[in-house]
């Protein structure tokens, strides 16, 4: 019954004579024609569910859900199972699901008797080797043990293959992943309409590995303390455009004074500066600012320096100009 052995379907007329093999082929059609479409579009391995959790120290349950084999077979768990591991001494086990009918429900009337129904079923196994067969037997988690506890340590979903959609392009209105967590919260891939269509992503952690190429305006707003000092590692943000003014240097202020650093070449273009003023001499105390001057649409930019201890000190002074 795994494969759909013809193109033709039962054409019902009133009057007809049905016999079993009639019901077998009818069965066996639109068996074929789901099995058909499982194995060409989609892959195989877990459509839904089948979440693996710990419960006790040796025990684990599986959820409801769906896989689907390398045949196109539909496994189906329509209940919660409990899994038994005690009886077990590897330190690692592999927890698989797998497809099998089988004929039940025997009857026996008017001197005939047959099983009367198909089932199929939900074998979910565990082993301390990797099955050969993965696309047959597949694999839900590996279960990691502390033998010397003789506890459930880990359960590792490294090797779970999730079943998906084979070739082609996908026309959708939004994508929904539903990892095992608060509904509320699944990320969610959506498409925007309006006077400007495009994408929305909506996710509580986004993670891109590998180079971002971004093409248009990058905009947005960060939240307040969404980013601090200690959360931007160094060397990890650069802008090409960015130069060291050659001004930099340092200076000495007297007690109580101030000192500016001006920029003598006034520009139509107002600038922008990141700017680091660092006091060199012990427990001193500054202030500065960028001092803004604009006369017949020039910009000149003055650096205000004030020294708030009695003191000499001593300041280092750097700028750096975003084109």
């Amino acid at each position: 019954m795994a494969q759909k052995k013809s193109n033709k379907r039962l054409n019902y007329f009133t009057g007809q004579l049905l016999d079993a093999d009639d019901f077998r082929d009818e069965q066996e059609y639109h068996i074929g024609s789901l099995r058909s479409h499982n194995r060409n579009l989609h892959t195989w391995g877990v459509a839904k569910g089948l979440n693996v959790e710990k419960t006790g120290t040796k025990n684990v349950t599986v959820s409801t859900g769906m896989a689907i084999d390398s045949l196109g077979r539909q496994i189906m768990v329509d209940q919660m199972k409990e899994i038994d591991l005690s009886a077990s001494t590897a330190p690692t086990l592999y927890l698989t699901i797998s497809y099998r009918e089988q004929e039940t429900d025997f009857k026996e009337e008017g001197g005939e008797k047959g099983s009367t129904r198909i089932t199929e079923e939900a074998v979910i196994e565990h082993d301390q080797n990797k099955p050969d067969e993965q696309s047959l037997k597949i694999i839900l988690a590996k279960l990691i043990f502390d033998r010397e506890k003789d506890t459930l340590e880990s359960i590792d979903v490294e090797d779970r293959t999730l079943s998906g959609n084979v070739g082609g392009d996908i026309e959708a209105h939004s994508i929904v992943f539903s990892i095992p967590a608060d509904p509320a919260s699944w990320p969610m891939v959506h498409g925007v309409t309006g006077p400007k269509p495009g994408l929305e992503i909506r996710s509580e952690n986004t993670v891109l590995k590998g180079d971002l190429d971004v093409s248009g305006t990058l905009s947005g707003t960060l939240e307040r303390d969404m980013v601090g000092p200690d959360q931007i590692a160094k060397g990890s943000v650069s802008i090409s455009k960015m130069h060291t003014i050659p001004r930099s240097g340092s200076a000495e202020i007297g007690p109580r004074s101030e000192a500016k650093v001006e920029f003598t070449e006034p520009s139509a273009d107002h600038r922008f500066f990141i700017t680091s003023v660092i006091p060199i001499t012990p427990d001193s105390d500054i202030e500065w600012k960028w001092h803004v001057e604009k006369e017949k649409d020039q910009f000149s930019y003055v650096l205000v320096v004030k020294n708030l201890t009695n003191k000499k000190i001593e300041i280092e002074f750097k700028y750096y100009e975003i084109l």
